[in-house]
């Protein structure tokens, strides 16, 4: 439905793609001030439709758009476009594996800035874009429409909220929350530490991992909640050690095996330093599951030298035989740059290393083609060959 009486913000540069979002310095200044978040009609330099998408002159990303119609669209968009990806969640039948999975992943829902997730009886909703705000108790009531007494939480996404100028604040939870996934029950506060509060996106990979652990002598680096520890448990591995810099971490790890009654030694230490040990000369499948290291531009050399670093040590310690799943969670680092480091990584620790294939989230994050980030989660499992 069309709706004429928005306000219009044109843009300077000439619009090709599809990508949703538009940095500060491709927007011109509106000649009448409009108010952080609103929802406006969008307008090429050549004066050409672009869509309508929230607009925040405060944020770096000030404009994210929620449609490419050639007419302005109507406030209820937002509606529709929670209810086509509560639809499409429907579909892939996950409710019926797992209690743990992504409702909305922000551009690959055609919502840029808004990730939602159900976890157990809760759901989480992080919100990265000041537009959302007057849409909020609509999206809540259609929340609880779909998943009757659950819990709903607010977190603002820590990097947005220093530019966002939010008017409302996070959701202060201090009960502790438990999920099924797989067969296996994990621990969590809903919205604290990490994202939502639990990490859906790797949840394929845990099962993959499951699968390929039995006998073996497994590591889990920077594990948090030990979901992959314990699927190696699960699976019949020999050995299962998992270590995490973070005591709040590890102490989740160690209450989620003790849950499940599965045995894994849990401890805290560096990654950096478990690698520079001893500990890798006799480990059979290696996890290296860092927090996301690039966070901005600004970021990006130093958090390619961790990553290069951190599986440099990896391979170079390894046996001959070795698996080794590495990932990264930083969306402005693409598969192919990801795949430079480790080829870089591999080459200095001069070590022949093959990839056995490669890995990202699960179906309830999907990748929109115009926007390559929403793509964040690689992992990529390699053996060493000699």
């Amino acid at each position: 439905m069309a709706n004429s009486s928005l306000p219009e913000l044109r843009l300077n540069i000439k619009v090709h793609g599809r990508h949703p979002n538009f940095f500060r310095k491709q927007c011109k200044k509106p000649k009448t001030p409009l108010p952080a978040g609103s929802l406006v009609f969008v307008k090429d330099r050549e004066g050409r439709p672009v869509g309508t998408g929230f607009y925040n002159p405060r944020s770096n990303i000030a404009l994210r758009l929620l449609d490419h119609g050639k007419k302005p669209a109507d406030p209820s968009l937002v509606s529709s476009l929670l209810d086509e990806a509560l639809a499409f969640r429907r579909r892939l039948g996950l409710a019926k594996k797992t209690e743990a999975y992504r409702l909305v992943h922000a551009e690959g829902d055609g919502l840029p800035g808004l990730v939602v997730d159900r976890l157990g009886t809760w759901i989480v909703a992080e919100l990265a874009a000041k537009g959302y705000e007057p849409y909020l108790e609509d999206i809540g009531e259609r929340l609880l429409q779909e998943f009757p007494g659950a819990h709903l939480v607010l977190r603002l996404n820590r990097d947005a909220a220093k530019t966002e100028g939010f008017s409302i604040r996070d959701t202060q939870v201090r009960a502790e929350g438990q999920l099924e996934e797989y067969g296996l029950r994990y621990h969590f506060t809903p919205g604290q530490g990490h994202k939502t509060g639990f990490f859906c996106d790797q949840r394929e990979n845990r099962l993959l991992l499951r699968r390929l652990a039995g006998g073996r002598r497994v590591l889990d680096l920077c594990c948090h909640a030990g979901g992959f520890a314990l699927n190696a448990a699960k699976g019949g591995a020999k050995r299962v050690a998992a270590y995490d810099l973070d005591e709040e971490a590890v102490a989740l790890a160690r209450a989620n095996a003790k849950t499940n009654r599965l045995k894994v030694r849990v401890a805290q230490a560096d990654a950096f330093e478990i690698c520079r040990g001893d500990k890798l000369r006799d480990t059979d499948l290696l996890i290296l599951d860092p927090p996301k290291w690039i966070h901005s531009k600004g970021e990006r050399e130093e958090g390619l030298r961790r990553y290069r670093d951190l599986n440099r040590l990896a391979f170079a310690a390894l046996p001959r035989g070795a698996q080794v799943l590495s990932c990264s969670c930083s969306g402005l680092l693409d598969e192919g740059g990801f795949l430079l480091v480790l080829r870089e990584a591999a080459a200095q620790a001069k070590r022949e290393i093959r990839i056995l294939r490669c890995t990202g989230a699960g179906p309830d994050h999907p990748v929109s083609l115009a926007c390559p980030e929403t793509r964040y989660l690689k992992a990529i499992w390699m053996e060493i060959r000699t």
